[in-house]
């Protein structure tokens, strides 16, 4: 992701939802899965040498079960500590999870430390495979005098896995996706552009 050029991105997470409606007209939703990441990246015109090594790595990523880890390259850090000046040396994990799987407690964190909503924050969970866990904050919280933030909200909700004393990656997590859909674009004279890609997040 730091090496491509970028013009526009989207990241967002999938719904994973179907409706039925009664026949008093309630409508009930179900729920359809895990709720996946997924977004489009558009990239922006460059040389040809370039273009050649873009359009090399995404055609390894159509093969069969090829995978690539990718983060959300507008965010450089949390939203009230964008490039981790405060958090310094600070390596925060896990501190509780909530029976819910809705909230979590961080730890080990500066006193008095931002998490806000909005910020993404991930882990890494499981074995054979590893697991990459990405979720955004919908219930921020601010770090007591010991470093702990208590009942952070976070959607998508935790999946089981998530375990205290795990260590977690604030406002730059990475997490695993597959590619869908490549368009390689078009070239003029030694430009080309016009390229972009589909992507969906992966938890094998």
């Amino acid at each position: 992701m730091d090496t491509l050029p970028i013009s526009r991105v989207t990241f967002h997470l999938g719904r994973a939802v179907t409706f039925s409606e009664t026949g008093g007209g309630e409508r009930i939703a179900h729920g359809r899965g895990a709720r996946l990441w997924g977004g489009k990246v558009v990239l922006d015109k460059d040389t040809h040498a370039n273009w050649a090594a873009i359009e090399a790595r995404m055609a390894l990523l159509e093969e069969p079960g090829a995978s690539f880890l990718l983060r959300d390259p507008r965010m450089t850090g949390p939203i009230a500590d964008p490039v981790k000046h405060v958090l310094g040396a600070a390596e925060p994990e896990i501190g509780a999870v909530s029976d819910d799987l809705r909230s979590m407690d961080i730890s080990r964190l500066p006193a008095g430390y931002i998490v806000s909503t909005g910020d993404l924050l991930g882990f890494q969970y499981g074995a054979n495979p590893k697991r990459f866990a990405c979720h955004r904050v919908v219930v921020g919280s601010i770090a007591d005098s010991v470093g702990r933030a208590n009942a952070i909200e976070v959607t998508p909700f935790l999946r089981p896995g998530a375990s205290v004393g795990t260590p977690i990656t604030l406002g730059t997590p990475v997490l695993k996706a597959t590619l869908n859909e490549a368009e390689y674009g078009a070239s003029r004279a030694t430009i080309s552009q016009g390229g972009s890609f589909d992507w969906v997040q992966t938890l094998r």
